[in-house]
């Protein structure tokens, strides 16, 4: 067992709401490894440790609810904080970019929603970047919630019938993972200071 595996192990019956939790922070737009604690999760059921039925309810929940608050804090927060930036930095290809992504989300956000799910690194953003696009929010519900059930179900039934043989190289992939979103946490960090750093610097 790695670190993951043996805190869901050893917090039984409370394995659920951690798995609830850890992919609603994830999907809400915080990068710490959700996926791999379904992974997780998902290798226990196989050893039927955890229920797979609650473990994909869990998953799925976490995932729609998260999404969801990453969409409003996008939508009500995060273009406050983009309007007000550009405004203050008045950098052209940022303005471009916003308005290119909003555009792009108008024609493609519902299946962009649903594939970023299944993107490592990439369904921390899809929330907030629907949000702050003002992209239509009963679509982004549908593709959503159709991304998250079929992102659980997979995860959960698919390691399920791979068993314990590859357990090993699943195992790795979640090392992988984790490592992933270390690094984008660190670049999060840095974008943030850059951003700060650039709007304190007095107008000439």
């Amino acid at each position: 067992m790695n670190i993951i595996d043996t805190l869901l192990y050893e917090l039984y019956p409370w394995s659920y709401l951690i798995i609830g939790i850890g992919v609603m922070i994830e999907n809400a737009g915080v990068p710490i490894p959700g996926e791999a604690i379904m992974i997780a999760a998902a290798i226990l059921s196989a050893s039927h440790k955890l229920d797979p039925c609650l473990v994909i309810i869990s998953g799925t929940a976490g995932a729609v609810i998260g999404d969801n608050m990453g969409y409003w804090i996008g939508r009500l927060g995060g273009r406050k904080l983009v309007d007000f930036t550009l405004q203050k930095m008045r950098v052209p290809w940022i303005f471009n970019g916003v308005r290119s992504t909003e555009r792009f989300f108008a024609r493609h956000g519902g299946m962009t929603v649903f594939f970023a799910r299944f993107i490592t690194g990439v369904r921390i953003f899809a929330g907030p970047v629907a949000g702050v696009s003002l992209m239509n929010f009963g679509k982004f519900f549908l593709y959503n919630t159709l991304g998250a059930v079929i992102w659980a179900n997979t995860i959960v039934l698919g390691i399920m019938y791979l068993g314990t043989v590859y357990a090993q190289y699943i195992r790795d992939y979640m090392d992988a993972d984790i490592a992933i979103y270390g690094l984008l946490f660190v670049v999060l960090l840095w974008i943030i200071s850059r951003v700060i750093k650039k709007l304190r610097r007095p107008k000439r």
